[in-house]
């Protein structure tokens, strides 16, 4: 076959492997607060959000006592199934190992965890209100953010009909001094944080504020929220009692390599074709050979050391001997 034509057919073939396309499996839910669901009231963008960040959203679709999480943390959201013993008391383990328990509920079953958990915090029955918000008096404004973590690049979140964290200690992010629940007026925190065990509880007291609806309004803050937690991040979905995965399958991206790529790449084809071409690769023989006796040892042949890898390593000594040949050619 012509040089031409080789070169053609390997150009050809790696502009073919960087380009063609990829299949990824594909689900959808209708489910409130579900990873898996895309419209308002769905949490998808922030799963998404996870998955850039290098968070790994996992989700979980049975019980928590039957799976085995190692290290994380392990977010319920919006949650109106109730939870097992068995349940609790394998989030207990999870959190007393060291790892991350993050709760974001309003007027679900979540304090059914705190109270098996025995932690001094709950989530507040009734809505709560404030003269501080954005559209109506449902979407109420924190004002104030206390963990520098938190609070790094935002001067607001935007919630949705939220309820507020009853804590016997401090909160990490505040309503203004004029919210008022049941007629008690004062601030109270939206989200707060308390240790357990080795870990550490997170309760987040809207689920609405991870959701796609107030995702754009509230991404500075979900973005310090995501490197507030560590990944893997387990996503509780069998305590939704409307989840249902009503679309599975697959989906197809094309991917397009970029101009100032494949400039790259035909730059490194050509060079290596060059440094073929002109036989250049024998003067690599001895750079080679001395690489390889640092890293072994001893005073022996080249092809005595490559005999000894390929015994060792179980390769054909023949093909090893024929490449050592080759870049003496």
């Amino acid at each position: 076959m012509r040089k031409t034509v080789k070169y053609a057919l390997l150009v050809t073939g790696v502009f073919i492997l960087f380009t063609m396309p990829l299949t990824v499996p594909y689900f959808k839910s209708s489910a409130q607060y579900s990873m898996f669901n895309s419209d308002w009231d769905g949490i998808s963008k922030f799963a998404g959000l996870l998955y850039r960040e290098g968070k790994e959203p996992v989700p979980l679709l049975g019980p928590l006592d039957s799976y085995e999480l190692s290290g994380g943390t392990l977010m319920i959201v919006g949650p109106d199934v109730d939870y097992t013993p068995e349940e609790i008391e394998a989030i207990k383990r999870f959190v007393e190992d060291g790892n991350t328990l993050f709760i974001s509920d309003d007027f679900g079953t979540a304090n059914q965890i705190l109270r098996g958990l025995n932690v001094p915090m709950g989530i507040s029955e009734y809505p709560l209100r404030d003269f501080f918000y954005e559209i109506d008096d449902r979407f109420l404004i924190t004002v104030r953010i206390t963990d520098p973590v938190l609070g790094r690049g935002v001067d607001k979140v935007i919630t949705n009909d939220p309820s507020a964290v009853i804590v016997t200690r401090k909160g990490e992010v505040y309503t203004s001094g004029t919210a008022m629940i049941n007629f008690h007026r004062r601030p109270y925190p939206i989200l707060a944080m308390t240790r357990y065990g080795k870990g550490r509880i997170i309760v987040l007291a809207d689920p609405d504020i991870l959701s796609n609806n107030l995702f754009d309004q509230n991404y500075p803050f979900l973005r310090n929220l995501v490197n507030y937690i560590p990944g893997p991040v387990y996503i509780d979905e069998g305590h939704h009692s409307d989840f249902n995965l009503y679309t599975q399958g697959t989906i197809t991206i094309r991917r397009v390599l970029p101009k100032d790529s494949a400039q790259k790449i035909l730059f490194l084809l050509g060079l290596l074709v060059i440094v073929y071409e002109f036989g250049m690769l024998r003067y690599l023989r001895k750079p080679f050979g001395f690489i390889v006796k640092r890293i072994i040892g001893g005073e022996d042949s080249l092809e005595e050391i490559a005999l000894k890898l390929a015994e060792e390593n179980g390769w054909d000594k023949k093909e090893v001997l024929e490449m050592l040949k080759s870049l003496g050619d």
